[in-house]
């Protein structure tokens, strides 16, 4: 897939201060992506609270359409490789040689060819005076949203 920079992905984080420009375009998504829609509404996620979940759908919609506008045509996604990919991140993830949360998301980080995509995510899942986001809640949202990435990396 073309390198998604920063400057695509800052766009659509100025883009989406207004509510409804976010809105309309994660009703696009959810409408041109099926498989998305349901990697979205899995049960698992239920164990995300709702400014969580309100996050997830965020950086999915954001990793959506800048993926979009860097490759100037509808990304292609694939349930069974956002599982797949799903099942390969949570390996990693779970591994005996995992320590903590930061040096997980080095070995993530590590020749990744995505990589300002998923600095976006380890930023926005950070905690901090307006970001109360749970240690789970960072497991999930990373693992999911590095997912999308993977996803959309191999099949465009």
């Amino acid at each position: 897939m073309i390198f998604i920079s920063e400057n695509i992905i800052n766009g659509l984080i100025d883009k989406y201060e207004a509510e409804e420009l976010f809105m309309n375009d994660y009703a696009i998504m959810i409408s041109e992506r099926n498989d998305l829609s349901g990697f979205l509404a899995q049960e698992n996620y239920s164990l995300l609270t709702k400014e969580e979940m309100a996050l997830l759908e965020y950086l999915s919609c954001t990793i959506y359409f800048s993926s979009k506008e860097g490759l100037q045509k509808i990304p292609v996604l694939n349930g069974k490789t956002l599982e797949k990919w799903e099942e390969d991140n949570w390996d990693v993830f779970n591994s005996p040689t995992a320590k903590n949360f930061t040096k997980i998301i080095d070995i993530f980080f590590k020749d990744y060819p995505q990589e300002d995509l998923l600095a976006l995510v380890e930023d926005s899942i950070q905690p901090d005076e307006e970001n109360l986001v749970s240690s789970v809640g960072s497991e999930i949202i990373f693992v999911a949203c590095k997912s999308i990435i993977d996803t959309l990396n191999q099949l465009n």
